[in-house]
């Protein structure tokens, strides 16, 4: 009886390389592959991000602009609860709304009144400025729905399935400039 068992598992060790051959050849493959693919990504790829302008003083005059712009939101704050102030709150939200919103337009009119220097560059802050000017449409409709006296939370434009500000803030935060972000004083 040893001798029928030596002999099958004798057959069967001699069909399995064989028949394992194909299975170890795909998962070697795969093995080099991922090993090519880390070694390109940590030691070739660029290391540059994709909304990253070469124009660093065109980003450093853009952060100063932003930052002087936002001291001067800041002193527009109301902290008053729509539901604990009289029936023209929304109203006054609206209007405080408008006056930040005033700012920040001409923050990127100003930020964007110089263009970048590489062309490159030029078309990033286009970009950012077409997205950006969006975003402020949006507000200015939002005060428009304020002042029908509903109380609705602002509702972004989506862009590439994320809100509009997400693109503008990585923008600025890829370049330095995270004074530059949307403000978040709509944020629910």
């Amino acid at each position: 009886m040893s001798d029928i068992m030596s002999e099958t598992m004798n057959a069967d060790s001699e069909k399995s390389p064989r028949s394992r051959r194909p299975l170890q050849f795909f998962l070697g493959t795969i093995c080099v592959c991922l090993a090519a693919f880390w070694v390109y990504a940590l030691f070739f790829a660029s290391k540059q991000g994709v909304n990253v302008l070469e124009d660093k003083a065109w980003t450093v005059r853009a952060e100063e602009i932003c930052k002087n712009a936002n001291l001067e939101r800041d002193k527009l704050i109301d902290l008053r609860r729509i539901d604990s102030v009289n029936g023209n709150a929304l109203s006054e939200r609206a209007d405080i709304i408008d006056k930040a919103t005033v700012i920040v337009q001409k923050m990127l009119n100003d930020v964007t009144a110089q263009v970048p220097n590489d062309v490159e560059d030029a078309k990033l802050s286009s970009r950012w400025r077409e997205i950006y000017q969006s975003w402020i449409n949006a507000r200015i409709d939002y005060t428009a729905v304020l002042r029908t006296g509903e109380n609705a939370p602002f509702a972004e434009s989506m862009l590439e399935g994320s809100p509009e500000s997400d693109y503008i803030n990585d923008f600025t935060t890829n370049n330095r400039m995270t004074s530059c972000a949307a403000p978040m004083d709509l944020a629910v």
